[in-house]
């Protein structure tokens, strides 16, 4: 049983993942994709002050902010994009 646990948990995080990363470049292109998906290690960091209690420091919020900064931008890159086309 152990083995079949495994096998989904590697569908899921790498499968899955590799499979959303490639469809996304293809919609988005490398640059937007990879300031999306660098957001995705403060989710997780996230995640763990929430479900294992970990205190947050000033490093966390300042990196947090620069990150969520770029991201926005390129949202607004994107959005300023499609309205001139």
């Amino acid at each position: 049983i152990y083995a079949a646990y495994a096998l989904l948990l590697g569908f899921v995080a790498y499968g899955l993942s590799i499979f959303l990363y490639v469809r996304a470049q293809k919609e988005l292109g490398a640059a937007k994709t990879s300031a999306y998906y660098a957001i995705a290690p403060f989710i997780g960091a996230l995640l763990s002050f929430v479900l294992l209690k970990e205190s947050i420091n000033q490093y966390y919020l300042i990196a947090l902010f620069i990150m969520l900064s770029g991201s926005a931008l390129a949202v607004f890159d994107t959005m300023i994009t499609s309205r001139s086309h």
